[in-house]
């Protein structure tokens, strides 16, 4: 009996550290499925960590019209570890995942209760149409 109670506080307590909240505003804003995966794939393929000054975002993939951002809402300086920023991205492709106008499209951001979060956007203006085809497409 003591031992499942214990358990049982180990498993609440890791749900309440790791719960964070996922918004899928806009599907206009969602870039098509394909490309996500592209993007995914690409930054896996790149720095393990992604570092973001206070208050500030940092883009971690800019390509194709959309971007991959990492935000950081603490008061100090923060660097993430990839595979943590990566991860919130596979939640916004699987909780967001939606049809919009004939297209498979995911996007949103994914809010962390430790002070950061990760944005998923297309139509992003300062991330034009470049060639990285050569990436692979990442398991969704």
């Amino acid at each position: 009996m003591r031992v499942n109670t214990v358990i049982s506080s180990i498993a609440m307590l890791t749900t309440a550290v790791s719960g964070h909240s996922v918004n899928c505003w806009g599907k206009a804003l969602h870039p098509d499925f394909h490309t996500l995966r592209q993007a995914l794939g690409a930054v896996e393929n790149g720095p393990d960590s992604a570092k973001a000054d206070a208050n500030s975002c940092t883009k971690v993939f800019c390509g194709r019209d959309m971007s991959i951002r990492y935000c950081n809402e603490g008061d100090k300086t923060r660097t993430m570890p990839m595979q943590n920023i990566m991860d919130s991205v596979k939640v916004i492709a699987h909780d967001c995942k939606t049809e919009y106008d004939g297209e498979t499209v995911a996007g949103g951001v994914v809010d962390h209760p430790d002070h950061w979060s990760v944005v998923v956007q297309t139509e992003d203006d300062d991330c034009g149409y470049y060639g990285w085809d050569e990436y692979p497409l990442a398991d969704l």
